[in-house]
């Protein structure tokens, strides 16, 4: 299937602009373009625009996503599956930030005893750092 960058863009839900943005810094170039200089934008651009996409939501630079992505052994379905654990784990910490503020209402209703640590046990610099190192692990293995 052949896209527009309206098309693309409609389809992805990001700007025209962010669009011609990423073809100007080289992380998305159109597979072609058109006498009259349209881009045009296939399957494996789709697909690609994904992945930076995935990465965006994971607050990656568009400069570390182009080295990424632009390294002659990525793997886009390692990438996937590496993308996947991440959400999974912004899942489990969001679940544990949801059960902090459930349990800080309860304490404040007189329902529920907790500790001053515990109110802030889901939002630990250990619990940052342990979810940074996660990350780095999941994408920037050793070579």
């Amino acid at each position: 299937m052949s896209y527009t960058v309206n098309q693309l863009s409609k389809l992805a839900g990001v700007s025209v602009r962010t669009l011609h943005y990423y073809d100007e810094i080289g992380l998305l170039k159109p597979e072609a373009i058109r006498p009259n200089g349209y881009r045009q934008y296939g399957d494996q651009t789709v697909f690609k625009l994904q992945q930076i996409l995935f990465y965006r939501e994971l607050d990656f630079s568009l400069e570390n996503i182009k080295a990424m992505i632009g390294r002659p052994d990525f793997d886009a379905v390692a990438a996937l599956e590496a993308h996947r654990l991440s959400l999974q784990g912004r899942v489990k910490r969001l679940e544990r930030l949801i059960q902090t503020v459930d349990d800080t209402l309860l304490h404040m209703k007189g329902i529920k005893e907790m500790s001053p640590k515990q109110l802030f046990a889901a939002l630990s610099d250990e619990e940052q750092e342990q979810y940074a190192k996660e990350a780095e692990q999941i994408y920037d293995p050793p070579s």
